[in-house]
C-alpha cells in the first residue's frame, strides 16, 4: 500500500521560502483584525450613548404650532408667549401622567463630545437644579465615584469615560473651548450610558428641551406624545430611543462596515496576488519532483492532495501566528491608547473574524487555477529527461 504524500517535506526543506510567505501572510492576518479592532472600537463606544441612554432619557422640543398656538389670535407678544407656556406646561404635565415616565421638566441643556478612533458625536445633558440632580443619577443608574454634588450655580457632573477622553478634570472648567471659564467639574460619575448632568449658569446653554425621565417601553417620543394628544412634524426636535438608533445604524453601523468591507477587498487583492505570484514560482521549480511522483505510482490525485495539504499547513499557521500577534497588539492598543482616551473597547468581533477567514478561503479558493494547472501538465519520468 502506497504512503500518502508527505506535506512537510516541502516545508521542511524550503524553509526560508515558506516562512516569508507565512510572516506575509500572518501580518497581514493580524493588519485587517486590528484594523477591525480600531474602527469597531468606535461603534463599541458609541453603543451605550446612541442604544441605551435614549431609553432612559429623552430631549423634547416643540414649536407653538404642534403645541396648538397661532401668533395670529394673540393681541401682541406678551400674550402670545403667555399662550406658549401655558401650553408647554399642560404638555409636560400629561407627559408626567403618561405610564413608564418619571418625570419631565423643561429645563437648559449642554452639549459635550466624545471623540472616537475615527468621527465624533456631541449630545446634550440637562441642567437642573442642585435638588433634581439626584433623582437624575439615580435614575440613569449612575454614582458619585470622585468629587462632590453639584451645590452652586454651573458645577457639572461629568462621566468618567467623558472626562478621560476630554481632557477634562475636577476643578477644571467643562468644555473651556465653547463656554469659557463658566462651567466648572465638580464630580465624576460611574455610568454606563456616559451620563454628565449639572446646574445652570445663567443663560449659558445648548438649548432648552422638555426632559423626559422614561423607562425603554415609553422611550419613542413620537408615540407617546401622539398618545396625549400631540402630532409633532419635521420642525419639532426630538431626541429619543428610535431616532438615536436610527443614527447609530447609518452614522456609524453601516459607514463603518463599508469602510472595512473595502479595506478587507483591497487587502486581499493584493494579498491573493502575491500569494499566486509565488505560489506559482514554487509549483514550477517542482515539475520534476511531481513527474517524479507520477512516475513511481502516484496519481494526480495524490499529487494534489499534497500540495492542498501544503496550503493548508502554511496559511494554518500563518493565521495562528497573525492571531496570536493581534492579541498582543489589541492589549497593548487597550492598555496604553485606548484606555486612556475613555473608549471601549472588545477584543473578540466573531463576525469580522469570520469575513477575514471568508477571505483567506477565497484566496486558497483561487490557488486552485495554478494548482489544477500545474497537476494537469504533469507527466512521468521522461519530462526529467528531456
Amino acid at each position: 500500500m502506497k504512503r500518502k504524500l508527505s506535506a512537510l517535506k516541502f516545508v521542511r526543506n524550503n524553509k526560508k521560502q515558506v516562512w516569508v510567505m507565512m510572516v506575509a501572510i500572518a501580518l497581514t492576518f493580524m493588519t485587517m483584525y486590528i484594523i477591525n479592532f480600531l474602527l469597531l472600537t468606535t461603534s463599541e463606544s458609541f453603543k451605550e450613548l446612541f442604544w441605551e441612554q435614549p431609553k432612559k432619557v429623552a430631549y423634547v422640543s416643540l414649536t407653538p404650532g404642534t403645541m396648538g398656538v397661532d401668533k395670529e389670535d394673540y393681541a401682541s407678544g406678551e400674550e402670545y408667549n403667555l399662550a406658549i407656556d401655558t401650553a408647554r406646561n399642560k404638555i409636560i404635565e400629561d407627559i408626567k401622567k403618561h405610564e413608564g415616565i418619571v418625570d419631565a421638566t423643561l429645563t437648559q441643556t449642554l452639549s459635550v463630545g466624545y471623540q472616537g478612533i475615527v468621527g465624533d458625536v456631541g449630545y446634550d445633558f440637562p441642567l437642573f437644579s442642585k435638588e433634581q440632580i439626584p433623582e437624575y443619577v439615580n435614575h440613569m443608574e449612575a454614582r458619585l465615584i470622585e468629587g462632590r454634588m453639584p451645590e452652586g450655580d454651573g458645577e457639572i457632573l461629568v462621566d468618567e469615560t467623558i472626562l478621560k477622553n476630554q481632557k477634562m478634570k475636577i476643578g477644571g472648567y467643562f468644555n473651556e473651548q465653547n463656554f469659557g471659564q463658566t462651567f466648572k467639574v465638580v464630580g465624576v460619575l460611574e455610568s454606563e450610558y456616559l451620563v454628565c448632568v449639572g446646574t445652570p449658569m445663567g443663560y449659558t446653554n445648548s438649548g432648552w428641551y422638555i426632559v423626559v425621565l422614561c423607562d425603554e417601553a415609553n422611550s419613542d417620543m413620537t408615540k407617546l406624545l401622539s398618545d396625549i394628544g400631540i402630532i409633532p412634524t419635521e420642525n419639532d426636535t426630538i431626541f429619543d430611543a428610535p431616532d438615536w438608533a436610527d443614527m447609530y445604524r447609518t452614522m456609524v453601523t453601516e459607514q463603518i462596515d463599508a469602510a472595512l468591507f473595502v479595506i478587507l477587498v483591497v487587502v486581499s487583492i493584493f494579498l491573493a496576488i502575491s500569494i499566486l505570484v509565488a505560489y506559482v514560482s514554487f509549483m514550477r521549480s517542482r515539475v520534476n519532483e511531481y513527474c517524479l511522483y507520477t512516475s513511481i505510482g502516484y496519481g494526480r490525485k495524490d499529487v494534489y492532495g499534497m500540495i492542498m495539504r501544503e496550503i493548508f499547513i502554511i496559511f494554518g499557521i500563518s493565521i495562528i501566528i497573525g492571531a496570536a500577534i493581534a492579541v498582543v497588539v489589541m492589549i497593548c492598543f487597550g492598555t496604553f491608547l485606548l484606555e486612556p482616551l475613555g473608549l471601549i473597547y472588545k477584543y473578540f468581533y466573531p463576525n469580522h473574524l469570520l469575513r477575514i477567514l471568508a477571505a483567506f478561503a477565497a484566496i486558497i479558493g483561487l490557488l486552485q487555477i495554478p494548482v489544477s494547472v500545474t497537476i494537469g501538465n504533469i507527466k512521468t519520468i521522461d519530462m526529467i529527461e528531456e
